[in-house]
Formats: structure tokens, sequence, C-alpha cells
């Protein structure tokens, strides 16, 4: 698993009591603040957790869940459906 640096600053910023708001309603201009690569930018739009999961701290991962307007249950859920990085390089 390679953590991308951006994409967890971006997830971390967005702790921000404002956060949530930024991000539902200003996703793009949050994005365009960090250099992300193209493949993360589109899993960001597309909200591409699965994606996004193997390039991000876990507990950003969580929280970041918490900011698109899942609840925890939900979240772990989603999370809990995620392949693990060394099940999919090993097919």
């Amino acid at each position: 698993m390679a953590i991308d640096y951006w994409l967890n600053k971006l997830m971390f910023d967005l702790q921000g009591e404002d956060g949530r708001e930024l991000w539902k309603n200003h996703r793009e201009v949050v994005i365009a603040k960090y250099p992300v690569s193209l493949e993360i930018k589109q899993a960001l739009l597309e909200d591409d957790f699965a994606f996004l999961y193997h390039k991000a701290n876990p507990y950003l991962m969580r929280f970041f869940l918490l900011i698109c307007g899942y609840g925890d249950a939900e979240s772990i859920k989603i999370l809990s459906a995620i392949e693990p990085q060394e099940k999919l390089n090993n097919g």
C-alpha cells in the first residue's frame, strides 16, 4: 500500500468545523488546493472509497466517510467490504 501524503493532508484538513460543508458544496475547489494525482482526483470526485482506502491512513479514511455524510454503521460497512491490498495484488 502506497500512502499518498496529499490525499491524507486533504482528509486531515477537512476536520475543521466547516469541512463537511466545504466537501459537500465545493469539492473541486477543495481538491484543487492539493497536488494529488489525476487518479486520486477522479476517485475523490466519484466517491471511489475502495481506491482511496489503499492510499489513505485508515483513521483518516473513517473520518472522511463521516465528512461524506455516512454514519458510523454505514462507514464501517463500507470499509469492511473493501478487499485488502494484499488480496488484490495476489489475485
